[in-house]
């Protein structure tokens, strides 16, 4: 049993005992580990000095604050007075030891921006907005956030506040702020404005700004459509201000983080406390051997899908004994519409097996471990309300789900060389349109591909839209006569070529590696490692996977075009750096920030730059298909997901000639089961074909075919690479297969051609075009045409090599022969 349960205290129920709920069951109930993220709960002192200044001493205050403004004359400070003694005036109707604690009995936080209209006459407005700017620089008063955020003061206002509070302080941010090349003066300003609120929020200077500061202060900005620029909170960090274990990003440190198991069970609001004791006991034990998705919807199965739905529909109920009726009309609800849930109400459901299994799973649990500790799980047993009849229609569902997949891959593999095709196609487009706009002067205009654009300058106030420093804007001239705005048809082409280059990457990366979505997203400038041939001693760059669903890490051969992808990537990402830029990746499923790493898959995002993640690579790839114009058979937009790539690379592997078992290694499957439901899409009759010819070699070489692969064939494996050897570079063709032209390998498609054999392939073209010089004198027209096939595949062979002429910068990493085996 757990340490949680072994904590514990008894806790008696206080409701009616029956026979099947025991009425000590107390002991079910863990304590609750500590949360992953703190919520802020700051209780802010309602007096200090400041606001305990009489109404004379606050009117002094105003008057020597005025004076001591260099702009302010005499006549003006007495103006200011006026004004703070009509507000001072208001407030004094409301009670408090202190001027804080009127201000907060008044409403004015409430009222955000309309807060004068509390107080006086709309004709005195501008009277109490001047008068409220004095309290805030003298800290009489401490606004809530959805009044600083609601309300907007005056730039002057700010930089007197600054300069009041902690000139020092700021002082430092804005040198820092200077030193960013990135920062736009408006995220300068973005910036210190915020920092500035927290000030009169909290009170004290920057040196006191704490994490919990932070959240806070990030937290209460939604709804406000003005979201300050984050990059406050990376100001903070370089100044040391905060700690340097905080989190990288304000949006890090603000994400709630992974829910404890009390927290997902409660949310479901269980009314029977034995039976929410009971639940966060059960997912408890469960806890150790799933990741925390997996955990979070197991409680949402077992909590709301079940429990609480029988709590809904049958009000009382205390048992896990069901009656019946009780059963068969919870059965009926579950195979009806959703009733439950965010997106997916009145829709019909697609899993009611996983909710059947997931509460028949809870019994058996249950009654096992009723046996092993009866003392403590014993009274809990009762039958379960699942049995096999119930289940009986799973297997037909299972089918139905893997044939609207096979059927989803058959037709998207044909499409995929046009995706492929579109997203070079659109990348060099991309590439082209900015280099032009960029070599064009600001303001100028230029015409390419039949389109006349005009450059727009980045101060060009007519846009209306704000740009962003070293992005290259153009739009289309205005026609006479048109009433179309500059800043309708305007266009970034600095952001569509970034989104072009990485729609083109991921196509890359996801088609030639088969891997998960999340595995690629991971890949960092570490994973790349050289593994030298034992037998020829050839070093081959390898991909390292790092463990995701199965927690298991697996190296992958990088072909000639996947290190082309990569090399591209890592020169975009570097720029001009030497190494990488160092970014945390957000896990959505286990809702966790990775350390700060060399991830491949980041982009600039305002002054900084972030991970991207698995919403966004979809999105970029249905921009792309829509581009595309790629349409299934049916005429219906195609939908291509990460995860297909990963089925086709399945499909294509196994079509190719590599046994099953090994392309399980490549994919990661811990079962061949699941790598042969990737692979069979093929019609019925093909497969049962497959089968007989499977039935019939087994019957000569019992399970030879489905098992680990031994350590000579992995050396023969190996060895393939090493066969596929060439004089220009290596021939891809397939596992297992022998040559199909004939050896003919400067014509040959397959032919992967070496950089380092560029001069060498150089000199046979040199030779071609002297043979074809010859023929054409001699008259040999016949061989004429040969050559010239020889000539025009040599050239093209040329042009792969320097494309393919790239450096992944990896690590020399020797490893054993072995270990790559294992991994």
């Amino acid at each position: 049993m757990s340490d949680h349960i072994d904590a514990v205290t008894n806790l008696q129920k206080a409701a009616r005992p029956s026979r099947h709920v025991p009425a000590n069951n107390g002991a079910l109930r863990p304590k609750a580990p500590t949360p992953t993220l703190p919520t802020p709960s700051i209780a802010r002192s309602t007096v200090w000095p400041a606001s305990q200044m009489s109404y004379e001493e606050v009117l002094d205050a105003v008057h020597d604050l005025e004076l001591a403004n260099g702009d302010t004359s005499p006549k003006q400070a007495r103006s200011q007075v006026l004004f703070a003694e009509s507000l001072l005036a208001w407030l004094l109707r409301f009670p408090g030891e202190s001027w804080q604690q009127r201000w907060h009995d008044s409403g004015a936080d409430a009222a955000g921006k309309e807060w004068t209209t509390l107080a006086a006459a709309p004709g005195r407005r501008g009277h109490l907005v001047a008068a409220v700017g004095r309290l805030l620089l003298l800290d009489v008063i401490r606004p809530d956030y959805s009044w600083l955020y609601a309300t907007h003061a005056t730039p002057r206002l700010y930089q007197r506040l600054r300069a009041l509070r902690d000139p020092e302080g700021f002082a430092d941010i804005e040198r820092r702020c200077a030193a960013d090349a990135r920062m736009l003066q408006s995220d300068r300003l973005q910036a210190l404005n915020q920092l500035t609120r927290i000030l009169v929020h909290n009170g004290g200077t920057l040196a006191g700004i704490t994490l919990s500061d932070c959240i806070e202060a990030h937290r209460a900005q939604d709804g406000y459509r003005n979201r300050s620029h984050p990059r406050w909170y990376t100001l903070l960090r370089e100044a040391a201000i905060l700690p340097a274990d905080s989190p990288p990003t304000i949006s890090a440190a603000s994400r709630r983080g992974q829910l404890t198991i009390e927290e997902m069970v409660d949310r479901y609001d269980v009314a029977c406390r034995p039976i929410r004791d009971l639940l966060v006991a059960y997912l408890y034990e469960r806890r150790p051997a799933m990741d925390y998705n997996s955990i979070r919807y197991l409680a949402s199965k077992l909590v709301l899908l079940f429990w609480r739905d029988l709590e809904i529909h049958e009000p009382g109920i205390d048992s896990l004994h069901l009656p019946d009726d009780v059963v068969r009309r919870w059965k009926t609800r579950l195979s009806g519409p959703v009733l439950y849930g965010s997106n997916r109400i009145g829709k019909k459901r697609e899993d009611p097996y996983t909710i059947l299994m997931a509460v028949r799973a809870f019994y058996a649990d249950l009654s096992h471990w009723a046996l092993e500790d009866p003392g403590r799980w014993a009274a809990w047993a009762a039958p379960s309300p699942v049995d096999s009849r119930d289940l009986a229609g799973m297997t037909k569902m299972l089918k139905q789900s893997r044939s609207r997949t096979h059927q989803r891959i058959r037709e998207l593999a044909p499409l995929l060389p046009r995706l492929v095709d579109a997203a070079s196609d659109n990348r060099a487009a991309a590439k082209e349109l900015l280099d032009t706009a960029t070599a064009t002067a600001p303001e100028e205009s230029f015409t390419i591909a039949g389109e006349t654009l005009r450059r727009v300058s980045l101060n060009d106030a007519r846009s209306g839209i704000r740009a962003s420093r070293g992005h290259v804007y153009v739009d289309t001239p205005a026609r006479s006569g048109s009433s179309e705005r500059p800043q309708d048809n305007r266009r970034n082409l600095s952001l569509e070529a970034d989104r072009a280059f990485w729609a083109w990457a991921l196509v890359e990366v996801l088609r030639h590696t088969g891997a998960r979505i999340e595995e690629v997203l991971e890949i960092t400038h570490r994973s790349f490692v050289s593994y030298r041939l034992p037998s020829t001693g050839e070093v081959i760059p390898m991909l390292q996977i790092t463990p995701s669903k199965t927690d298991k890490e697996r190296l992958l051969v990088i072909g000639p075009e996947l290190a082309v992808a990569f090399a591209e990537i890592i020169s975009r990402v570097r720029g001009d750096n030497a190494q990488l830029p160092l970014v945390s990746r957000y896990d959505s499923a286990e809702r966790v920030h990775s350390p700060e790493l060399p991830f491949l898959f980041q982009r600039p995002w305002g002054t900084g730059r972030v991970a991207m993640s698995s919403s966004y690579v979809v999105k970029l790839l249905d921009e792309l298909v829509t581009t595309a114009g790629i349409a299934n058979s049916d005429g219906t937009p195609a939908k291509f997901s990460p995860h297909d790539f990963r089925r086709i690379f399945a499909t294509e592997a196994v079509a190719s000639g590599l046994p099953v078992h090994i392309t399980a290694k490549i994919l990661g499957h811990d079962s061949l089961a699941t790598t042969q439901t990737y692979i069979a899409v093929y019609d019925h009759d093909v497969i049962e074909h497959h089968r007989a010819h499977i039935a019939r070699r087994r019957s000569l070489r019992p399970s030879q075919e489905y098992r680990e692969p031994t350590d000579s064939e992995w050396d023969e494996f190996l060895g393939h690479f090493a066969q596929r050897k060439l004089e220009l570079g290596t021939c891809g063709r397939a596992y297992g297969s022998g040559c199909q032209h004939e050896h003919a390998c400067i014509r040959c498609p397959m032919l992967r051609p070496d950089p380092d054999q560029h001069q060498r392939l150089q000199g046979i073209i040199d030779s071609l075009e002297e043979r074809i010089a010859e023929a054409s004198e001699r008259g040999w027209l016949g061989e004429v045409d040969g050559l010239r096939t020889s000539l025009a595949a040599a050239e093209q062979k040329i042009t792969q090599m320097q494309r393919t002429a790239t450096n992944l910068g990896m690590p020399i990493v020797p490893l054993r022969p072995d270990a790559a085996r294992q991994s």
